[in-house]
């Protein structure tokens, strides 16, 4: 009974499914301002908690939370470097002729 409710609801393979159209070419986006984004909050997080809260992250034993921030800052430099050697490479990409 159940598979009566779905009947046709899906088009079979009989011949009237369309042809599957072709994938569209991926966006290219310049990535380096939201990394750039990414490494200045994590350098303001650090300089919030180690001037407002340095005291309490002490007492809790939790100054790991501004190794933390540097961590963050870290990985954000390196997924600079990594967004802008793909950028050039889009761009030599775009320079270059059309071989045939």
């Amino acid at each position: 009974m159940p598979n009566d409710l779905y009947r046709g609801a899906m088009p079979t393979s009989g011949g009237t499914k369309p042809g599957r159209r072709p994938d569209p070419e991926p966006l290219e986006t310049d990535d380096r301002w939201f990394v750039v984004a990414g490494i200045v909050l994590w350098i303001v997080a650090f300089v919030v908690l180690a001037v407002f809260f340095r005291d309490d992250l002490r007492r809790h034993h939790s100054e790991w939370w501004l190794w933390s921030c540097w961590i963050g800052v870290a990985l954000g430099l390196y997924g600079f470097r990594f967004v802008s050697r793909r950028q050039r490479a889009i761009a030599s990409r775009r320079e270059q002729p059309l071989q045939q």
